[in-house]
């Protein structure tokens, strides 16, 4: 009887082991199977099709099963999320840095972020001297790159995205705003005394990458949102547009 009972744990001590190493092989095998962020780096850049030597890395975070990384060479700015488990990117973005002149790779010839404000302005029947534009923002819809175009007259906000290879709109909208005093462009700071009200309130002499100034109404309140990055940390800013009062700040050293 003491033997049966002997064996008996003998054969239980000898499957747990067993279990325990299959184990230790399955989850060693799979762990094997993630890639690392140095091998998704190098998967963004092939993408984007820059070089290691012409990217400057913004950031590169690890959430869940993918990758998120983001890095701008001379001309744009790239969001790319990768599959840490496959390396399959399951989204590119590609954001134009300053207004560059964005160069089209089917025909060779380039459009530029002026011409694409005439075409909306043309199609609009308006001008230059009728609007304040607010945003513009070249990124991809659905495969296609597009300039976003954000602008406002005294009485109607536009939201205009051109093909930058056919020039052709894609998608047009307008909404009335309050005729009230804040709407009036001549009392607003403008953008670049807002990057300069930012700026300063950073404290900081280094040099900037700018990745958004933008014009928003929020409540009839009119407010310019910037998105910069100082020595890889990113700051974000809501600032008042008529009084210049900094709203929200917010730092992000991730």
């Amino acid at each position: 009887m003491k033997k049966k009972n002997l064996y008996s744990i003998i054969i239980t001590i000898i499957t747990i082991i067993l279990l325990i190493i299959v184990l230790i092989l399955l989850f060693g095998k799979n762990s094997n199977n993630i890639i690392t962020e140095e091998e998704a780096l190098n998967i963004a850049l092939q993408k984007a099709n820059v070089t290691r030597d012409d990217a400057t890395v913004l950031s590169t975070n690890k959430k869940r099963n993918k990758y998120e990384i983001e890095f701008h060479d001379s001309q744009y700015e790239y969001d790319v999320e990768i599959n840490m488990n496959t390396g399959e990117v399951i989204e590119f973005e590609k954001d134009v840095l300053d207004g560059n002149i964005i160069k089209n790779e089917e025909s060779n010839k380039q459009i530029t972020l002026d011409e694409a404000k005439t075409i909306a302005l043309n199609h609009l029947n308006l001008t230059a001297n009728d609007v304040t534009f607010t945003k513009n923002k070249l990124d991809l819809e659905h495969g296609v790159s597009v300039y976003e175009l954000e602008f406002f007259t005294n009485d109607t906000e536009y939201e205009v995205d051109i093909n930058v290879y056919t020039q052709e709109i894609v998608r047009l909208s307008k909404d009335t705003i309050n005729n009230q005093n804040n709407t009036n462009s001549s009392n607003y700071i403008g953008s670049e005394k807002a990057k300069e009200i930012a700026l300063n309130h950073t404290n900081s002499n280094s040099s900037v990458i700018w990745k958004k100034v933008e014009f928003e109404l929020d409540n009839n309140l009119a407010i310019y949102e910037l998105e910069f990055y100082i020595n890889n940390v990113e700051y974000n800013y809501e600032i008042n547009a008529i009084t210049g009062e900094i709203i929200q700040f917010e730092i992000d050293n991730n």
